[in-house]
């Protein structure tokens, strides 16, 4: 009897002890729970935050077309007699002039090689040769060229082509288009610029198609339908080289071959090879400049017209969405000369995006021998020259 009591008391606290142990470690977690709820979200909403922006930023690119490039002949011989070596050639361009766009491209109308052509022979036949060393200069500036114009044949033909396309692989400026438009394969080719989406460098892919009909040559439907494959997927730019030398308008062929472009699925028309600026038109909304004279070339005394050069400008804004994605991660790919980008787009865009498109013009003077900032004067001459005033409705949209 005496060990009863005792017993059921210890019994008794054990249980009170379990029951204080439990509502103890219940009240803990429930403050627990409130703290963290408590708490503001700053990881979790930092990453929603972070990854909606970046799905809606889409793509920018600003890119700046000029016209013909050639340092042979008498501009080599300034390159060698200015104690500027391989820079001369840019050295009148600023590198705020640069830096404004995320790309420059050109018509390079010289073979680059190594073999020489005697400096008589380029002046009295027009036969064409440039050094490949300058480009290392010219990587700088230039994103890309064409190669679609009567001078590329000029040393060797299909050889001097070919080196040319080696020596600028080496540099780094991507490349499109042949002389021989035969060579129906050879006139697209898809070229990656540098872009931006938010504040991340990306790169865009765009479709360069070169054309070329100097002598007595007209395109063909097949020649022009190359471009109807690329345009369903991605932005088209044909660049053709084709009229009469120093005609300050474009003649009535090439009027109908340039407007046969847009209806074949380019966004724009630039042109090359008259040497001069020539008048520029809205066909339906699209823009086509049907020349936009010399950037760099040794043609300082032929007249005041060869020595001034008009630029055009396209920003171009591609929404967010599938087909911007799809272009981020093709572009990479998209460098290569005869790469499959085309058909990777093809594979993952099902409709082209409709892309947003904002046009500028700028214009240089040659008279230095170099490209240099037009002046008011220059530049209004150049405007004048191209008819940009007659520009109005252009389509914001591609």
């Amino acid at each position: 009897m005496h060990y009863t009591a005792p017993i059921k008391q210890s019994h008794r606290l054990g249980r009170w002890h379990k029951v204080v142990l439990v509502g103890g470690l219940l009240c803990c977690l429930i403050a627990a729970a409130v703290v963290v709820l408590a708490l503001p979200k700053a990881s979790t909403t930092t990453t929603q935050v972070t990854a909606a922006t970046e799905k809606h930023e889409g793509i920018t690119s600003h890119i700046m077309f000029a016209g013909d490039v050639n340092w042979g002949r008498f501009t080599q011989r300034r390159a060698e007699a200015s104690g500027k070596g391989y820079a001369y050639l840019m050295s009148g361009i600023q590198p705020s002039e640069r830096a404004a766009y995320d790309a420059w491209i050109a018509n390079f109308e010289c073979p680059v090689t190594s073999k020489d052509v005697p400096y008589a022979t380029q002046v009295a036949i027009l036969k064409f040769n440039c050094r490949p060393e300058y480009l290392s200069a010219l990587a700088k500036y230039f994103t890309a060229a064409s190669l679609a114009n009567n001078h590329t044949d000029n040393n060797g033909g299909q050889w001097g082509l070919q080196q040319t396309r080696l020596n600028l692989e080496k540099s780094g400026i991507q490349y499109f288009g042949t002389y021989d438009m035969e060579q129906t394969g050879d006139i697209c080719e898809v070229i990656s610029v540098p872009a931006a989406s938010g504040k991340k460098h990306v790169e865009l892919p765009l479709a360069l198609c070169g054309y070329m009909y100097v002598v007595d040559a007209r395109p063909t439907d097949a020649q022009l339908q190359v471009m109807r494959s690329y345009s369903k997927v991605m932005p088209v730019v044909a660049f053709p080289h084709m009229g009469i030398e120093y005609r300050n308008t474009a003649e009535s062929e090439k009027v109908s071959a340039y407007r046969r472009m847009i209806d074949n699925g380019a966004d724009i028309v630039i042109g090359a090879h008259p040497h001069v600026i020539q008048n520029s038109e809205n066909y339906k909304g699209r823009l086509i400049a049907y020349s936009v004279g010399n950037f760099l070339f040794d043609q300082q005394s032929v007249s005041s017209e060869t020595n001034r050069a008009l630029t055009v400008g396209i920003k171009l804004s591609v929404p967010a969405g599938r087909a911007a994605d799809a272009y981020m991660a093709a572009a990479g790919s998209c460098r290569a000369y005869k790469d499959t980008c085309l058909r990777a787009l093809q594979k993952s865009i099902s409709k082209r995006p409709t892309i947003r498109v904002a046009y500028d013009f700028g214009c240089y003077s040659l008279t230095s021998g170099v490209p240099v900032k037009g002046s008011a004067q220059e530049c209004q001459l150049a405007n004048r020259a191209a008819t940009t005033d007659k520009l109005e409705n252009l389509s914001k949209q591609w």
